[in-house]
């Protein structure tokens, strides 16, 4: 939200040139039209309520706004709970907070505005007749009593326990056989005044039961007798003072009388037709709580000034877009922030606040051709003639007086009407030169002798002077066009001005946007490209850098500068052309303040207020920011500032505390002390609530403990206002469950969450003032997503029953598949047995042979003794490969792997050869059945016995899976290989059963010097 300040000009077009010539006040208006969200250009009736919203009845239907969006409600043909016609004639909220509405036809009833239901009222009129008053208005007086006025016909009162309006419930009496035009209840007392037909006025005194009227004065009331010739009094009205005001026709126009009811004198009169000079008509009077009056009508808007004791008018035409042009002020009120609302019959909805005008606009004009001036504000400085000094690019030199109206210069050597164009003005310390850095060269203004000297040397080539300064030296700092900087030494030049210009080489030829002396005299200097240089003067040594491309100390986000400031002993502040850098000189440290984001335009010019606020102007508004809060503030046009185009290091604090800012036609004065950031301290509402884009009532929603949502609703819209229209604040909502920092609105006060998970969250909402100050008060919001069936209880429930009957199942086929690898077991445990008896049998008879042999013939005996010994041997490896399989601890290929690699460091010992096994990574990772491991390392071990039997030599093994089939490949040398017995080993019976109970094939690829052999076992 932003403090908004109006510019307000009234004519009505055909009359302009008339009112131009008289006296008129000005002020910013904020315009509300039917392309700002107003239903109707043909606004009948503006209030507020004691929420803060501003309601609004119009000839399309009624409207409530938040500051941010309009909504509408209308007449629904059938539908009883809507209002009952779209002419909405008046809005008046009583004290006990309902909102009555008056139609154009007359139908009275009370709008409630948390179900944004209406109830109409029963009429029980004498006539119908009634209904036909050109004058319809609710009334309430002190004590609560709703009254409503059909003027000229009949005056009714609500009975709230018959819920009607009625003539029956009358509190005050009537002078019988005359119509009462208008009524008011004088504040403070019981007393009722009625103004009358062709009878000026009547009094009924409640207290007293006495009525008082023209020829039965019972209570002898000064008035009645003072008043009782003016014929058609109408618009009653008490101000705080004690005065009734009131109007009366007389000669075609209207005009106003005050009559001071503790003074016993004729009232007085006020008319516009002086000024207006042509028709008009005054409608109701509005009194501020500060006691300002104002009156509104046909082509009449005009505010009491108490002092001069006369009506001014409000100037009415469009001038520029904070103007307000309208034909008739149908209504006025004012909110709790002050701010003055005009409802107009032609031109929508305007605000505005006649105590907030805080820029002081100053334009000038080109002195040659007459017109205003174009050009831009360049330099300001004030002199010790208790004047300012005004340079603009093109219009010359301009100087004002304390109230910032022209004068003329009147300086020697500088023309009146021409003068120079003062790009940058500098005060110098010896309380009299005013250095000008003009177009080109420089000026000397003598402030004593009213003179000036002018002076280009030769070595600054005829360029444009943009920055000049003077050093504690009294040296002069010169910020070229594109030419870069020069330095004037006073003790050189003193003489001969000229001897004392010279370059200053040690930075280069570049643009000069700003030169600063510091309190410790160093001089700083931005450049547009090449960042800021400190120079220390009394070396001429550049002892600071700062650029993007610097230590992290002294680097920027970019490298052309606009502004340079110092802010305390300790910090420096430097702008570039998007964001503001802090420099602390003693801790060596940078800072950036905000981001680009937060500030609209580019930086031209920065100035510090007395109480630690920077002001930065842009060319898109002016800023404010304190660096304690990082609170960012923007003004710009609606706040009252003609043109928000701010130009280039074109600014000045004065002593007395105000800022002066220069524009691209114009400048502003303002004083930060009072400028307030905020008036009350409001607790920001939520005033929608949208469920995937299908709007709630909020109202009923805040009065749940919870607002609960079905699992496919998860997409919500917070909308929401602090219901301030001119006050500065900022709106931080969080969705707590779900953000985990605060987040700042933007200018449509709207949260959007386009989708929100299963489960409870609070949405919070707070506000912050312009000084950085958070409202306690925290609005909340709690909401429950609740979650889809899958995720509900009872479906984990179901969920863990049916996971129990699937474990159960699945240990059940582990039983079996236990079952099974038991069978297995016991298998290969029989077939061990049997092959342990084979062997044991064989090796009984080989023994026994092998003993009747050995007498007769040892030879033989021998061999039988061998043949026992292989056979043992063989059994012994036979019956150690089985008792590993069925150790359950061997269940897996890894310990499979390893068993083969101790198989073949055996072979490699036992036969001198070199074999060496790689093992692929998932092939360790495979899970096979105990059998088909068993079977498969069986055949492997076989087939590399055989290959170094038969004579190969170096053995390659890699085993290795691909698209399921384990393979064992191996690559050896077949050079003295014989091929005869190979290939009958790989036709062994028992090698071909083992490979058929495995479904296995073997791949031979036999070659002169190197053969392959690959055994594929189907894994899958």
């Amino acid at each position: 939200m932003r403090i908004l300040f109006y510019y307000l000009v009234l004519p009505a077009l055909f009359f302009l040139q008339t009112l131009q010539a008289q006296t008129v006040n000005k002020y910013y208006f904020t315009h509300y039209t039917t392309t700002t969200g107003l239903v109707s250009s043909e606004v009948n009736t503006v209030i507020q309520d004691a929420d803060g919203y501003i309601w609004v009845g119009t000839n399309e239907g009624l409207q409530r706004f938040d500051g941010t969006r309009f909504r509408t409600f209308r007449h629904i043909k059938g539908n009883t709970s809507t209002i009952s016609s779209n002419q909405v004639w008046q809005l008046m909220p009583d004290k006990k907070n309902n909102l009555w509405l008056l139609t154009a036809e007359g139908q009275a009833g009370i709008f409630n505005r948390t179900t944004f239901t209406f109830r109409e009222m029963p009429l029980r009129l004498q006539s119908q007749e009634a209904l036909k008053s050109g004058l319809k208005q609710l009334k309430e007086d002190e004590f609560g009593n709703i009254f409503l006025l059909l003027a000229g016909h009949e005056i009714l009162t609500w009975d709230e326990k018959l819920n009607e309006f009625s003539h029956k419930n009358a509190i005050f009496q009537e002078p019988g056989g005359v119509r009462v035009m208008d009524f008011a209840q004088q504040p403070g007392t019981h007393k009722y005044w009625m103004s009358l037909a062709g009878k000026g006025f009547a009094v009924y005194n409640q207290s007293t039961g006495k009525l008082s009227y023209p020829g039965h004065n019972t209570e002898n009331e000064p008035a009645i007798d003072l008043l009782k010739d003016f014929p058609f009094p109408f618009h009653l009205h008490f101000d705080k003072k004690g005065r009734m005001w009131f109007q009366s026709w007389a000669s075609g126009y209207p005009s106003i009388y005050s009559y001071d009811t503790r003074k016993e004198v004729a009232p007085e009169k006020f008319e516009f037709i002086t000024t207006l000079k042509t028709y008009y008509e005054t409608e109701d009077f509005f009194e501020q709580e500060n006691g300002t009056l104002w009156v509104g009508g046909l082509y009449v808007f005009a505010q009491y000034m108490e002092k001069e004791k006369k009506f001014q008018q409000v100037y009415n035409g469009y001038l520029n877009e904070r103007s307000i042009a309208y034909e008739k002020v149908n209504g006025l009120t004012e909110d709790r922030e002050k701010n003055i609302w005009v409802a107009t019959r032609n031109n929508g909805l305007y605000r505005f606040n006649p105590s907030e005008q805080y820029f002081n606009n100053v334009a000038h004009m080109n002195r040659v051709t007459g017109n205003t001036g174009r050009g831009s504000v360049m330099s300001i400085l004030p002199t010790r003639w208790n004047t300012f000094l005004v340079g603009t690019w093109g219009d010359g030199l301009f100087q004002y007086d304390k109230n910032w109206n022209p004068v003329p210069a009147n300086i020697r050597g500088i023309d009146n009407k021409v003068g120079p164009m003062a790009w940058s003005m500098y005060a110098s310390r010896d309380s009299n030169t005013i250095w000008v850095g003009a177009q080109p060269g420089l000026y000397a203004i003598n402030q004593a002798t009213h003179s000036s000297a002018y002076y280009n040397p030769p070595v600054l080539e005829n360029k444009t002077v943009r920055q000049i300064v003077e050093d504690k030296k009294g040296d002069l700092w010169l910020g070229m066009q594109g030419f870069g900087v020069f330095k004037w030494t006073a003790s050189e030049g003193k003489k001969n001005f000229d001897a004392g210009m010279k370059r200053f080489s040690k930075i280069p030829s570049l643009m000069i946007n700003k030169i600063f002396v510091d309190s410790k005299g160093y001089v700083w200097i931005g450049t547009a490209t090449q960042g800021v240089y400190v120079i220390d003067p009394p070396t001429d040594s550049i002892i600071l850098h700062f650029s993007p491309d610097g230590s992290p100390t002294f680097k920027l986000p970019e490298a052309g500068i606009s502004s340079i400031l110092e802010y305390d002993d300790s910090t420096m502040v430097i702008a570039t052309s998007h964001q503001v850098i802090l420099y602390n000189r003693m801790l060596k440290r940078s800072n950036i303040l905000g981001t680009p984001e937060i500030m609209s335009g580019n930086i031209a010019a920065i100035e510090k207020d007395k109480a630690g606020n920077l002001w930065l102007a842009t060319t898109n508004g002016l800023h404010r920011v304190h660096p304690r809060n990082k609170v960012f503030v923007r003004y710009n046009r609606d706040d009252g500032i003609d043109n928000d185009h701010f130009i280039l290091a074109a600014s000045r604090a004065l002593p007395d505390g105000r800022l002066v800012f220069g524009s691209s036609d114009q400048f502003i004065i303002f004083d930060p002390s009072g400028i307030h950031s905020n008036y009350i301290s409001p607790q920001v509402k939520i005033t929608g609530f949208s469920v995937m884009n299908k709007s709630l009532s909020v109202d009923s929603l805040l009065e749940q403990r919870q607002v609960e949502l079905s699992a496919n609703n998860n997409s919500v819209v917070f909308e929401f206002s602090p219901l301030t229209y001119s006050s500065l604040f900022v709106i931080k909502y969080k969705l707590e469950g779900l953000d985990k920092e605060w987040r700042v609105a933007d200018k449509n006060n709207q949260a959007i969450y386009s989708y929100l998970p299963p489960g409870k969250y609070s949405f919070l909402l707070k506000t912050m003032d312009g000084e950085g100050h958070s409202e306690k008060e925290i609005t909340r919001m709690v909401i429950k997503v609740n979650p889809p069936f899958w995720k509900s209880w009872w479906f984990f429930s179901s969920l863990a029953v049916l996971v129990a009957g699937l474990l159960f199942r699945f240990d059940r086929e582990r039983m079996k598949r236990k079952e099974a690898i038991q069978k297995m077991r016991s298998n290969i445990a029989d077939n061990l047995h049997g092959e342990v008896s084979t062997a044991l049998n064989n090796i009984n008879i080989l023994s026994e042979m092998a003993r009747l042999k050995a007498d007769k013939d040892p030879e033989k005996s021998k061999e039988y003794i061998e043949q026992i010994h292989t056979r043992s041997h063989n059994m012994i490896i036979a019956m150690d490969d089985m008792l590993w399989s069925i150790n359950p601890h061997n269940d897996s290929m890894s310990k499979t792997s390893d068993r083969m690699r101790e198989y073949i460091d055996a072979l490699k010992n036992r036969y001198a050869v070199n074999i060496d096994i790689a093992v692929e990574k998932k092939v360790e990772a495979m899970e096979l059945n105990m059998k088909l491991r068993h079977e498969a390392s069986l055949v492997f071990k076989e087939g590399i016995k055989n290959l170094v039997t038969v004579g190969a030599r170096d053995l390659h093994v890699y085993i290795s899976l691909e698209k399921g089939q384990l393979l064992f490949t191996t690559q050896f040398n077949s050079e003295n290989i014989n091929l005869q017995q190979l290939n009958n080993l790989l036709h062994r019976q028992d090698l071909e059963k083992r490979l058929k109970a495995m479904d296995a094939t073997i791949d031979v690829q036999l070659h002169r010097s190197n053969s392959i052999i690959t055994l594929e076992v189907p894994v899958t």
